[in-house]
């Protein structure tokens, strides 16, 4: 086991955060008297104090199985550990040799090497959290998300086959920088686009890309409007949306609210779809649903998945709905346990 997770001196954080949940306290606690017992004998050079704070300060080992420990017992306690088993962290999408044919493939030409379901909540996610960037003349695609949704990161990871994923203290980073990769997200997100910002930085994403690599790929017109039946709108709730419930002594204020910057129009479209209303804020423009017009959210959000932490969210709110929902007009409601739930879906909102 040390041998894949510190080689040479340099320890491979992402396996061994991914690994974490995994290993018991007793085999944590075996790794670290070995290591104890190693800076030890090490302290006849240089003493035995600086033997340990150089084993805990320069390698970080301690800390990353701690901490990572930490975030698995705190997403457990609440049901969210997911995380994907370590074998699944290879790479198993499409077949590279497939990329060449895509940039002649019709829409959706992708169905013998992607999930178009995916694909669809890929699109709706990446226009709420993804970012088409130039750096330096190269063109880049990135995901930035709380550490919690590592697992998410590495799923999408594995359906595109495509990046890496970097940790940091708090957050997790997926970026496809290789050109053949790029080329396939074109081709993906190519005429699919809903929200126009984005459809106007992914024109200057693809401009930098056909310059730096003297392509000369065609933007397609966009005439993407999300729909009940796709999936697009399940990742844009998994980037942007929240699941709200505030709990004050008898009163009990239950909505879902869909945020973002400059998509006014675009979300007029949305809040009809979805039976909402839209306000016009200083920061953002965003959409909000009542208790009693939430039906509609409802059943599409059953029938569609939501893969971020955000899905443990709806499934807390949806207790309390049905709890609020079912009751009779002659059974009282237990505010003091709806308050404890309630608190716990802004605990996970806060994360995401």
């Amino acid at each position: 086991m040390f041998g894949i997770l510190w080689s040479f001196g340099n320890i491979d954080y992402a396996t061994v955060f991914s690994l974490a949940p995994f290993i018991s306290e007793n085999i944590i606690t075996i790794i670290g008297i070995c290591l104890l017992i190693g800076a030890m004998a090490k302290s006849s050079q240089f003493g035995l104090v600086k033997a340990l704070k150089k084993l805990w300060c320069d390698s970080g080992f301690f800390w990353t199985l701690i901490f990572a420990g930490n975030i698995s017992n705190a997403l457990e306690s609440v049901g969210l550990v997911h995380l994907t088993n370590p074998v699944k962290f290879q790479r198993q999408g499409i077949y590279q040799q497939e990329i060449n044919k895509l940039a002649d493939s019709p829409k959706w030409q992708f169905l013998n090497q992607f999930n178009h379901k995916f694909l669809e909540w890929f699109i709706g996610f990446s226009e709420g959290d993804g970012s088409f960037v130039v750096s330096k003349g190269k063109t880049v695609f990135s995901i930035h998300l709380h550490l919690a949704d590592l697992p998410l990161l590495y799923e999408i990871q594995v359906q595109l086959n495509m990046g890496n994923i970097y940790l940091n203290k708090n957050s997790a980073i997926f970026i496809v920088k290789a050109k053949k990769d790029i080329n396939t997200l074109i081709e993906i997100f190519n005429g699919n686009i809903f929200l126009r910002k984005r459809q106007i930085q992914f024109e200057n994403w693809v401009f930098n890309f056909n310059k730096k690599n003297k392509f000369n790929i065609e933007i397609k017109s966009n005439q993407f409007n999300p729909s009940l039946n796709d999936n697009w709108l399940a990742g844009f709730i998994d980037a942007e949306g929240s699941f709200l419930v505030s709990v004050c002594k008898t009163k009990i204020i239950q909505r879902f609210v869909l945020g973002q910057k400059d998509a006014e129009l675009e979300f007029l479209y949305l809040s009809k779809l979805i039976q909402g209303y839209t306000e016009k804020l200083k920061q953002h423009d965003r959409i909000v649903i009542n208790y009693l017009k939430l039906d509609t959210l409802i059943e599409y959000l059953n029938s569609h998945k939501l893969y971020s932490i955000k899905a443990k969210s709806f499934e807390k709110w949806m207790e309390i709905y049905n709890i609020r929902k079912n009751k009779s007009s002659l059974e009282p409601l237990d505010y003091k346990q709806l308050k404890k739930s309630a608190s716990l879906i802004n605990s996970l909102r806060k994360i995401s």
